[in-house]
């Protein structure tokens, strides 16, 4: 049984269609469908490559950021590290001249405890005291601890002065022994705290090289990457395109390429996919046309023909209608025996000669393009005694059972003949090959709400699951070739629905096909 694809057949002039324009010369210009709110639906939804490439630069320039706020980050912690330096190199240096004045206010004490004679004074000692207290002033904002000290060492000054002598010369040492035991604990703490800053330094600096380093290669290498895969699926993505658009113009008319982009280059190979979609509704409806085109020339020939034939004809059945009627004259009035003058003979057979002259005239009279109220069931008659002369129906039992209520429907006479032809013709060759009963063809009609319904059924071969999911497809048969081009059933699909209506098949392998056709009923005037 031949089957064709089913696709929306919008009543339009084969010449034009929506969405784009074909020329006589195969030229086609298109323009994507939709237009208003939803193609501004589709362009919002979109990210153009421009875009793309500012994006990118601001995630850049971002990464830069990043990188150049980590690294002050870290000079930051680096500067506050030198300025530590700076200020226990400070401290050390005081440190160092304390100790040195110590030294000194020591050894003139000494020298005043052992030698009586030294010219060694109270003044002298109290200067040298000073000397030692003006160090420890200067070094108490970092160290407090040395407050206490130049309070203790101004009462040694005062009691040298007040009291000259050995007891005073020794308390004077013994303060200014633990005073060096202190600084020496000072002095001590100040190198353990700038090696650790000098070592903090270094560990700063190293990590601000490697930081350098490593988010600089790090960010060349994801940026390198990204910009890599970037252009990678833009080629491969173009190149599709090219090839998709090449098999296009060649001919290619089966599943749409996939869009995975969102941008320019995604919207290209929508209108591709678009333009692929709208030449194959082109090419089907030019099929259409032209089948519509050949049927009707078909028609036209063969009423052409039947004219001739009838004018021919017409002639000698007058001539054997009259010898008939003038022998039943004399038959009549017993001048002809009724066993050797037989009248109603010939009258029956040209009677049935003028029938078939009759037919073959009205199934060929030109139908309006136009849709007009139809008597459904007087169509049906005259297109199955039409088809009755094929000899694939020669042993085939027609079975007509049409509902005498069904109303007059809104229709294009030559497309209903078309589509009942078809649905018959298949029927016959879906019941050629059966064995053990008697193929029948079953034609009925009925109401059905608001629609009627056409039902030809045939006790035939039957599809199978698979065949019937393909039915309706393009260019699907299942005829021997040369027997079926498969666009039976995708012109009656086509044919209804721009009729306004439906068509229905159900199946049964090796039992019969049943295929129903449901047409609205026209409107009601009050």
């Amino acid at each position: 049984m031949s089957h064709y694809a089913l696709s929306r057949v919008r009543r339009r002039p084969p010449e034009r269609m929506q969405g784009g324009n074909l020329s006589l010369a195969g030229q086609l210009t298109y323009a994507p469908r939709g237009s208003g709110k939803r193609a501004l639906n589709l362009d919002s939804a979109r990210v153009s490559l421009r875009t793309k490439g500012v994006i990118a630069f601001v995630i850049v320039m971002l990464y830069v950021v990043a990188i150049g706020i980590t690294l002050a980050q870290q000079r930051a912690t680096l500067r506050a590290t030198v300025e530590q330096q700076r200020n226990l190199y400070q401290a050390e240096e005081a440190l160092g001249r304390v100790n040195s004045a110590l030294a000194y206010a020591i050894l003139n004490v000494n020298e005043a405890y052992a030698t009586p004679n030294s010219r060694a004074t109270a003044e002298t000692i109290a200067l040298d005291i000073g000397a030692v207290q003006a160090g420890l002033q200067g070094l108490s904002e970092r160290y407090p601890l040395m407050q206490p000290w130049i309070v203790r060492l101004d009462h040694n000054s005062a009691m040298i002065r007040a009291e000259w002598g050995n007891k005073r010369l020794v308390e004077l040492r013994e303060n200014l022994h633990q005073l060096v035991t202190q600084l020496d604990d000072v002095t001590s703490e100040a190198r353990n705290r700038q090696q650790a800053l000098t070592e903090n330094f270094r560990h700063i600096y190293d990590s601000i090289t490697l930081t350098s380093v490593v988010m600089g290669l790090a960010g060349a290498l994801l940026f390198g990457g990204v910009v890599m895969r970037f252009f990678s699926l833009l080629v491969r993505d173009i190149r599709k395109l090219r090839a998709r658009a090449t098999e296009v113009v060649t001919g290619y008319r089966g599943m749409p390429i996939e869009i995975t982009r969102h941008d320019e280059l995604g919207a290209l190979m929508e209108s591709v996919n678009n333009m692929q979609s709208e030449l194959r509704e082109r090419e089907r409806q030019l099929e259409i046309a032209r089948q519509q085109r050949f049927h009707q020339e078909k028609m036209a020939a063969i009423g052409s023909l039947a004219a001739t034939i009838a004018h021919e004809v017409n002639n000698p059945i007058a001539a054997i209608t009259g010898v008939a009627e003038a022998i039943q004259d004399q038959r009549i009035s017993n001048m002809c025996s009724g066993e050797r003058c037989r009248p109603e003979l010939i009258l029956e057979q040209t009677r049935r000669i003028s029938q078939i002259t009759r037919q073959l005239a009205e199934m060929t009279t030109p139908y309006s393009p136009e849709p007009q109220l139809l008597d459904l069931n007087a169509l049906l008659r005259r297109t199955c005694g039409f088809i009755r002369y094929d000899k694939r129906f020669g042993n085939i039992e027609f079975n007509l059972d049409l509902d005498s209520e069904v109303p007059a429907i809104n229709a294009v006479a030559d497309h209903l003949t078309q589509v009942l032809m078809n649905l018959l013709i298949n029927a016959a060759d879906a019941s050629c090959d059966i064995v053990g009963r008697e193929p029948s063809v079953s034609v009925v009609t009925r109401s059905s709400g608001a629609e009627v319904v056409l039902v030809v059924a045939d006790n035939g071969c039957g599809m199978d699951a698979p065949t019937m999911a393909r039915a309706f497809d393009e260019a699907f048969t299942t005829k021997a070739p040369g027997h079926g081009s498969g666009i039976g059933l995708f012109m009656c699909k086509s044919l209804i629905e721009a009729e306004g209506g439906r068509i229905e098949l159900d199946s049964t392998p090796g039992r019969g096909t049943r295929a129903s056709v449901y047409l609205p009923r026209p409107a009601t005037r009050e």
